[in-house]
């Protein structure tokens, strides 16, 4: 299950919901709402109860007040469970415009599109603390 942006509250949720019913092999979280200001956010959740392997996946970048990276950097060690957790920050892309928090932003990967979905499909292939 992949989530993005406000997507990743419920891809998060989710996972903890059907925790051992082997009906999700394993959770993406792009442009992760980890900040604990939001209410639902990913962070406030039970993730430690998540066994499948999960991976953050964020911009550098990100401007969303909910994303940013210290705070993703951060939830790692919540993922306690997790049979795999990785993380992958990357940075780059063209010149955003618009909502710090829209698909034209960082933290819609804007001039990295290919780059992010390559690396989210070969992660999901192949889950993995070590991504490059």
């Amino acid at each position: 299950m992949v989530g993005t942006s406000r997507g990743t509250i419920s891809a998060a949720a989710t996972a903890i919901r059907y925790d051992g019913k082997n009906l999700i092999d394993g959770i993406v979280l792009t442009s992760a709402v980890v900040g604990y200001k939001k209410r639902e956010s990913v962070a406030r959740q039970g993730i430690e109860k998540i066994h499948i392997p999960v991976l953050v996946y964020m911009h550098e970048n990100d401007g969303c007040v909910h994303c940013q990276m210290s705070d993703a950097k951060a939830i790692g060690s919540k993922f306690k469970n997790a049979s795999v957790y990785g993380f992958k920050a990357v940075s780059g892309g063209t010149e955003p415009s618009g909502d710090p928090c829209g698909n034209q932003h960082y933290h819609g990967f804007i001039g990295l599109e290919e780059r992010a979905v390559a690396d989210v499909v070969n992660w999901i292939n192949h889950p993995t603390a070590n991504i490059k």
